[in-house]
């Protein structure tokens, strides 16, 4: 990686579960220099670093820290904390219910990743409640939450319902003005970035974790690996602490079986998606067997990849637009064919946006797979003409 900035190094640095005594005395070496403690802050804040960051200084670097910026970063622990404990209240009270209303559903990312992942259960910055389940059990599941007050956003006609089910791997319900929102997932990716894996494989699969004393079900350690090489993929590895959670995960799950995870990554078309995450993993120091690799990436073609990916980690933020996504997809999917089909669906299957802006009859529904790609090139129309108009007042 090419940090550029001494705070970017900083935050290299804290972006893992433990510091060894060598990382250790880098950190403090860094503290002692010229930093920019807001941009240090932020750029933390925008690669959900904040709770590693405050870890990492305090017990490593406390003494030499400005007490300001410690303080900020405590206040900010503190009530990260409060967020994370009060959502898992929620997520055991929902998957609680749903176990009463025999709905098979595993619990996925949010604390239960930061537990198996760094120790913690409130060393990721709080989110959303993700919960996964079978397509078969939307209806129940969506009743279920509506009888504790979530309301599905946003809300969708039968026919668009219908459309984003099959179309789609999400959506959200919400109570309490925002403040706790329930990912209700049905797959793993939308049919607009094609990956062979699919919800109910993962469901078949699951298994048995404590989470604040209660016991839940999660992803195999194999389809966590999987899940988490491809979700960093779909959006192109621009958060360190994508990165970060894989790597601190492969590190917390020595009994992964390298045979099946390789196995499940070929069935999936989706190995160089693995091997593209495991190349990402490679800066925190995380085993991998050479076998592994040697198998996985024999060209080397996603070790730069990784490395073209991970210096852009300071510079590029945000989802990246179609026609990037589009070009990345046929180097980082097996099969060229499904980078094609990923970008034709991306065009022309509708989205919540698309229904979100425009509000067509039922009879007419179809005519959205024409107002989306036209709804596109307003939007990519526009952005470009902006960034033409920008150019030439810079000149």
């Amino acid at each position: 990686m090419n940090p550029d900035r001494l705070e970017n190094e900083l935050i290299l640095c804290i972006a893992r579960r433990e510091l060894n005594a060598e990382r250790r005395g880098e950190l403090r070496s860094l503290v002692r220099q010229q930093l920019d403690w807001e941009y240090l802050f932020s750029t933390a804040y925008a690669h959900r670093l904040l709770p590693l960051l405050h870890k990492h200084l305090t017990t490593a670097a406390g003494d030499i820290v400005p007490g300001h910026f410690l303080s900020r970063l405590k206040r900010d622990s503190v009530a990260n904390s409060q967020s994370v404990l009060y959502l898992i209240a929620k997520q055991l009270n929902l998957y609680k219910l749903f176990q009463e209303h025999e709905i098979p559903v595993a619990l996925f990312k949010g604390p239960l990743l930061a537990q198996l992942a760094y120790g913690e259960i409130s060393l990721r910055q709080a989110g959303d409640i993700d919960v996964l389940i079978s397509r078969q059990h939307f209806d129940r599941a969506r009743s279920l939450l509506e009888s504790l007050d979530y309301e599905m956003r946003p809300e969708l006609t039968p026919a668009q319902l219908t459309s984003h089910l099959s179309n789609h791997c999400e959506i959200q319900f919400m109570r309490d003005e925002w403040f706790t929102v329930v990912d209700l997932h049905w797959d793993l990716a939308p049919r607009s970035f094609v990956f062979g894996v699919k919800g109910d494989e993962v469901m078949s699969r699951l298994q048995p974790v404590s989470l604040a004393g209660t016991a839940v079900k999660t992803f195999s350690a194999e389809d966590l690996v999987l899940y988490l090489s491809m979700h960093g993929a779909k959006h192109l590895w621009r958060r360190l602490e994508w990165i970060a959670c894989l790597a601190e995960s492969l590190r917390a799950l020595p009994a992964i079986n390298w045979d099946v995870l390789i196995e499940r990554a070929a069935k999936a078309h989706a190995t160089r998606m693995l091997a593209l995450g495991l190349r990402q993993a490679e800066f925190s120091d995380v085993y991998v067997p050479a076998e592994v690799m040697a198998t996985l990436d024999a060209d080397g073609a996603m070790q730069r990849i990784a490395q073209r990916l991970r210096e852009q980690l300071f510079t590029v933020y945000g989802p990246p637009i179609s026609t990037e996504t589009n070009a990345y997809n046929l180097h980082i999917m097996d099969r060229k064919r499904d980078a094609l089909i990923s970008a034709l669906r991306a065009i022309f299957v509708p989205t919540l946006p698309d229904w979100q802006a425009l509000a067509l009859p039922a009879p007419l529904h179809s005519l959205y797979y024409a107002y989306r790609p036209l709804r596109l090139s307003k939007i990519y129309g526009a952005a470009l003409w902006h960034r033409l108009h920008r150019g030439e007042r810079n000149v």
